[in-house]
């Protein structure tokens, strides 16, 4: 059968046939996206290409149907029958993340897929960020055998449809009362997200707009689909927090914003609710920065450490290329920040505004927080100066209680080759017999920086009670021959 008889067969079946225009719509949408410029850049495009299989018959789906002993929800069963079945990527065929799955490689357990879903829709489900929710967590003290059923009733009446990566998997509901709605589950924290589409080819067609429109395509359907006008109608209308905060969130995809959505995210910046205040700061930041860049100043500036740690995030991940703005709030703020996070985030800010970090990081070296000293000493490491400071990561090797602190200090070393740096290995050797703290692996890179070819250039330069490092560098030699 071509592909225009199994369009025929597809308008002859009552539940297939109310999809039939936006089938069309979305094989008209498909090729166009692949066609637009950056598409090739859109996550997971790599693994699909745009490509699909050719499409099932309806005598395939019936058996498919039969097989699994469920009636796939109507919108899937015609994106199976009228646009096609996976793809040749090696995920599977053009969609969002690494695209959707053929039926060949679904592997659901048909012995709970006709059963009713247990996932239901809630604030704590439409929580994407929120990984605290314990409502459908499978206890992990139970044996392997009892979690693993377990487990299995957790996803029952769902078929995996796709990955988003990184334990993110795509699933659609097939039974029960959300039938038809595709959910994105992270099977480590079993945590689902129902996505804001009432089924998967508004889910579908909404992915090839947002592609087709050149919006950024991260986390596609996690916030509310939408015009421009429509969101700022939301966040202006809404008595919910949340609910404005969402539409805040959705307006970042838009490549570029009109009038009304910056004036209202200026104007929200004001709002009672933090998570309001918190998007509309991150929309200026990608949108309007001239209005955000004063507020990211005020933030760095700010007493309360998530005050700075949510502007040194926005600055890094809106404003790194304008870096330079706050070159001199990150140098006033860098020696005395106490927080570890906002303190990562300052390196990466003073790294991309050109600004020689060493100096400013070394009272960090000495930080009560191990944390906030390993990530000044690897910051540190990046500098093309350190040598000049060597005195300072010798009293960090010797002197720190921190195993990951002195490893990372050995690590941010590297091309370093100052002979005063060998009896410090020696007895770095000496305190860390094995590479449990992957202590002695590091110091052999170091040491193979040396450039000793020959036994005779070891004797001659390096001090013969080093007899640790004597031996590393004997064994180094002995594997270049």
């Amino acid at each position: 059968m071509d592909r225009e008889q199994k369009n025929e067969s597809v308008q002859e079946m009552p539940n297939l046939s109310l999809y039939d225009r936006q089938i069309e719509r979305i094989r008209q949408k498909l090729t166009r996206a692949a066609r637009t410029p950056g598409a090739e850049q859109v996550f997971g495009a790599g693994s699909h290409r745009y490509r699909v299989n050719e499409p099932m018959t309806l005598e395939e789906l019936d058996t498919l149907q039969k097989k699994w002993g469920v009636q796939l929800p109507e919108a899937f069963a015609a994106f199976l029958t009228g646009i096609g079945n996976g793809g040749p990527g090696s995920y599977g065929g053009a969609g969002p993340y690494y695209g959707i799955y053929g039926t060949d490689s679904m592997e659901p357990n048909v012995e709970r897929l006709a059963q009713a879903s247990l996932f239901r829709m809630s604030p704590a489900t439409q929580d994407w960020q929120s990984q605290d929710t314990e409502e459908y967590a499978v206890d992990e003290s139970l044996d392997d055998d009892a979690y693993n059923e377990a487990f299995a009733d957790l996803l029952k009446g769902t078929l995996e449809i796709g990955t988003m990566g990184c334990d993110n998997e795509i699933l659609l509901i097939v039974s029960g009362e959300h039938r038809g709605r595709v959910v994105y589950m992270n099977m480590e924290y079993q945590k689902p997200f129902f996505t804001h589409e009432k089924n998967f080819l508004d889910w579908y067609e909404r992915w090839l707009d947002e592609i087709i429109a050149g919006f950024k395509i991260h986390w596609f359907g996690t916030t509310p689909g939408g015009s421009e006008q429509e969101l700022v109608e939301q966040a202006t209308a809404s008595g919910s927090s949340e609910n404005r905060a969402q539409a805040l969130k959705a307006l970042l995809r838009f490549p570029r914003l009109e009038e009304p959505a910056v004036r209202l995210a200026e104007k929200l910046l004001h709002d009672p609710a933090d998570n309001v205040r918190y998007w509309a700061l991150t929309l200026l930041a990608a949108h309007a920065p001239d209005l955000a860049d004063p507020m990211l100043i005020a933030g760095l500036e700010s007493e309360q450490a998530e005050d700075r740690r949510t502007a040194a995030q926005l600055i890094h991940w809106y404003r790194k290329k304008n870096a330079r703005n706050f070159a001199q709030e990150i140098q006033t703020l860098i020696p005395r920040e106490t927080d570890e996070e906002t303190f990562r985030f300052l390196g990466y800010i003073a790294e991309a505004a050109g600004i020689e970090p060493l100096p400013l990081l070394l009272p960090a070296f000495r930080h009560s927080d191990a944390e906030i000293r390993k990530s000044a000493i690897w910051q540190a490491g990046k500098s093309n100066r350190k040598a000049d400071y060597l005195d300072e990561f010798i009293e960090v090797l010797l002197h720190d209680p921190a195993p990951n602190v002195v490893h990372t200090a050995i690590q941010s070393l590297g091309g370093v080759t100052d002979q005063r740096l060998l009896p410090v290995y020696e007895q770095l050797l000496a305190q860390h017999p094995t590479d449990e703290h992957y202590i002695p692996g590091n110091i052999r890179h170091r040491l193979k920086e040396y450039g000793f070819r020959t036994q005779n250039h070891i004797d001659r330069r390096v001090p013969s009670e080093l007899t640790r490092v004597r031996n590393m560098l004997r064994k180094l030699k002995e594997e270049r021959r």
